[in-house]
C-alpha cells in the first residue's frame, strides 16, 4: 500500500495534464433500453469523463473517448488504479462511517476500501487526521469475518436440513415397502 499512496502523493503534486485544465473519469450506469426477466431495467456500466477549465464555469459531463484517455493519461491512470483497487476490497462507499468529502480524501490519498483505511499505519493515519476512521475499519473488518463464519455455518445448516429431509423420504418409503 505505500507504493500506491506515495504514487497518488506524487500524483497531487504534479497536478493535472494539462495547465488549467482538470479531467476526472468516474464510472456512470446508463439505461441500455433492455427490460431483464424480472422486469427491471438493464443498466450498462460505462465510463464518463468530467472536464472543468479554470475560471470557467462550464463542466463538459460526458462519455469518454479514447481521444480523453490518451489527452489525461494521468488522470485516467488515477481512474483505473482506483477501480481495480476497489475490486480488491471493500469500496468506501460501502463504509457507512464516512461521509463523501472524507472518502474522497481518502481516495486524493490512494485508500480506495475498507481494507486499505485499515491497513494504514498509525503515523500516516495521523499525518492525514483519520485515526478514528482506521479503527471504525478495522473494527469493521473483524465484524466481517464473523459474518463469514456466520454464512458457512447456515449454509451447513441448510445442507444438512436437506439430508435429513432426504433420509425421512427414504425412510417414509422403506416403511411404506413392510
Amino acid at each position: 500500500m505505500d507504493i500506491d499512496f506515495s504514487m497518488f502523493q506524487n500524483y497531487l503534486q504534479k497536478g493535472s495534464t494539462e495547465q488549467g485544465v482538470f479531467a476526472r473519469f468516474y464510472d456512470k450506469f446508463i439505461k441500455t433500453g433492455k427490460i431483464l426477466e424480472n422486469g427491471l431495467p438493464e443498466f450498462e456500466e460505462v465510463v464518463y469523463v468530467e472536464i472543468r477549465v479554470k475560471d470557467s464555469h462550464e463542466i463538459a459531463d460526458r462519455r469518454a473517448t479514447r481521444e480523453d484517455f490518451a489527452r489525461f493519461p494521468r488522470e485516467y491512470s488515477f481512474y483505473t488504479v482506483k477501480k481495480e483497487k476497489a475490486k480488491e476490497g471493500t469500496p468506501l462507499n460501502m463504509f457507512a462511517f464516512l461521509s463523501l468529502p472524507q472518502i474522497e480524501a481518502c481516495a486524493s490519498r490512494g485508500i480506495f476500501t475498507v481494507e486499505d483505511l485499515a491497513g494504514l499505519d498509525e503515523d500516516k493515519a495521523h499525518s492525514i487526521n483519520l485515526e478514528m476512521e482506521v479503527a471504525l475499519a478495522k473494527k469493521f473488518l473483524d465484524v466481517s469475518k464473523n459474518n463469514q463464519v456466520i454464512a458457512d455455518y447456515e449454509k451447513e445448516v441448510k445442507k444438512l436440513k436437506a439430508r435429513i429431509s432426504k433420509l425421512e423420504e427414504e425412510n417414509k418409503a422403506l416403511k411404506e415397502q413392510k
